[in-house]
């Protein structure tokens, strides 16, 4: 469903139409696949998917910026339970630095309050002409000196949305993307979060949640599960897959909660299905509950690799932990 929100003026004189589409949308979706046929999987299979289906309860909105007819500009967010990741960020070369961009953004950021967003996450180069962009409709480094970037419509929000309460375990859904994303962007004792999916200390899971999806659904030996608060933020996941650097012969497993439900981990742990063989898990040194969940759950320690990682700390030691199914 395609809504119009408004008309702008560029900066060379011409007419831009600024507007929405709700996916999935049949009309728009030979126009918008093509405009952003330059993008590489696996975001590609998400653009292709989400004009033509639903995606559970995912919220994927394309804000476009149209001129004579055509699309000049976009900006794409995907959403669930006021939380979002923002990318796709283009405008046709013929029409850079006539202000398209910022026009859509403007109205892009006002619908997202408007509808009611809490938490907005981006990645782009650190201090480049486009994070300054993004700085000015409100978005700040998530730790500093990154090109990852988060906005809160509200003071607080982001610690009143993962504080402590009840919670569930559930399966992996479509829905549960940018909310997995917000999890990986929090501060937090732990740096070793998903090494299978290359989360390391407060990173960007925007593309790295796509790889997941398509090896839960491509692969029966990948299995994830996640734990949901009551508000509905993601405050802890656990995920098996095929460790490729051992021809697949050995799965690693990834666990990491919210500091405020690490306690949790356990019970995420146990509701985890894992494939027969070896499993190993690593955890650096600090990372207590973690490992204290391992052990509770059969994990024997195998080996220890000392001064293995750095984040925004001198090195630390990573625990090496095995259980044979």
């Amino acid at each position: 469903m395609y809504t119009k929100l408004a008309d702008e003026t560029l900066k060379s004189g011409e007419r831009m139409e600024v507007g929405v589409v709700l996916a999935p949308d049949e009309a728009y979706a030979e126009q918008i696949k093509p405009f952003l046929a330059h993008k590489q999987m696996p975001y590609k299979w998400h653009i292709e998917k989400s004009v033509h289906e639903p995606l559970e309860n995912l919220e994927t909105r394309y804000y476009i910026g149209k001129v004579n007819g055509h699309i000049i500009c976009n900006i794409m967010t995907v959403e669930s339970h006021r939380t979002g990741i923002l990318g796709h960020v283009y405008t046709l070369p013929d029409h850079r630095r006539k202000g398209a961009c910022d026009a859509v953004m403007q109205h892009q950021m006002e619908d997202f309050r408007q509808r009611g967003g809490g938490l907005l996450f981006l990645g782009t180069g650190f201090e480049r002409p486009p994070y300054w962009i993004y700085h000015r409709h409100g978005f700040r480094s998530v730790y500093p000196g990154t090109g990852h970037m988060r906005y809160a419509s509200e003071e607080g929000f982001e610690a009143a949305y993962f504080a402590p309460g009840a919670s569930a375990v559930t399966e992996v859904r479509w829905s549960h993307w940018p909310r997995v994303n917000a999890l990986c962007s929090t501060s937090g004792p732990e740096t070793v979060r998903g090494l299978a999916w290359g989360i390391t200390g407060q990173a960007s899971f925007e593309g790295g949640f796509l790889n997941f999806m398509r090896a839960i659904e491509s692969d029966d030996r990948s299995q994830a599960r996640l734990l949901e608060s009551e508000r509905g933020a993601v405050v802890g996941f656990a995920s098996v897959a095929p460790d490729g650097r051992w021809r697949g012969e050995v799965c690693i497993l990834d666990c990491f909660a919210h500091a405020g439900y690490s306690s949790e981990m356990g019970r995420l742990l146990s509701a985890l299905p894992l494939p027969s063989g070896k499993i190993q898990a690593y955890a650096d040194e600090n990372s207590t509950a973690k490992i204290a969940a391992l052990r509770a759950a059969g994990f024997e320690q195998e080996a220890r690799l000392e001064k293995q990682i750095a984040w925004q700390d001198p090195k630390m030691d990573v625990i090496v932990m095995r259980k044979f199914i």
